[in-house]
């Protein structure tokens, strides 16, 4: 008995054992094949995203300085409108300080109204104009498409400028109308004087408003 050899039998655990050790390892080359394949998809999508932001911002750029040539246009009409206007409203500060005669004031008053209505009216073509393109900048607000902040800071800027030009520029045209009423006999000159003085009044206010919102604007940013 004790020379023979017993043959042992294998305990009936370890083929099980061995099958749950090839299915993990089976279930583990599979996770891992799907996880390389799903990368490629996500990258994909991510490149995607940021070449569609790019364009975006690209788009709205070239938006924004359409509207940054449309608001130099009416900036500059708006100072060749208001540099006459100045001019006027000046005489009668240096005719109230005594600093000129009331014939010279009517001098430089007589000089302004030449072309003054022709600039006026190229500002308000000019200020339309604008009117019309300021949305195209302003369209794309998202962060996708948003454009550099100093081009959309130098827009704002000089939108209030604009905004500051067309009041000053409202009370330039109604006087000029006023003294086309006045010398067609439509009003009297006491009436002409009275409207002149608060329209002296306003100009004074609305032009050092203009000019300080349009030097400020000239300083927030571009679109260049």
């Amino acid at each position: 008995m004790h020379g023979r050899h017993e043959k042992v039998r294998p305990h009936h655990w370890a083929g099980a054992a061995v099958a749950v050790l090839v299915a993990l390892s089976l279930a583990f080359a599979i996770r891992w094949v799907d996880d390389r394949q799903g990368d490629h998809p996500a990258t994909g999508a991510a490149a995607g995203s940021a070449a569609a932001s790019a364009s975006a911002r690209a788009r709205q750029l070239h938006a924004c300085r359409a509207v940054w040539r449309s608001q130099s246009t009416a900036l500059a009409t708006a100072g060749r409108s208001l540099a006459q206007w100045r001019i006027h409203v000046g005489a009668m500060n240096r005719l109230v300080a005594g600093q000129i005669t009331l014939a010279q004031a009517q001098t430089f008053w007589n000089r302004t109204r030449l072309g003054a209505a022709e600039r006026v009216a190229s500002f308000e073509d000019a200020a339309g104009k604008y009117a019309a393109a300021a949305p195209d900048c302003a369209r794309g607000s998202g962060a996708r498409a948003r454009a550099p902040a100093a081009c959309v800071s130098g827009v704002r800027a000089r939108d209030r400028a604009i905004e500051a030009g067309k009041v000053a520029v409202a009370t330039w045209k109604h006087h000029i109308m006023d003294m086309d009423m006045l010398r067609a006999g439509q009003i009297t000159p006491q009436q002409a004087t009275t409207m002149w003085l608060r329209n002296w009044r306003l100009g004074v206010a609305q032009l050092h408003t203009f000019t300080t919102l349009r030097d400020r604007a000239a300083n927030a940013g571009s679109c260049g």
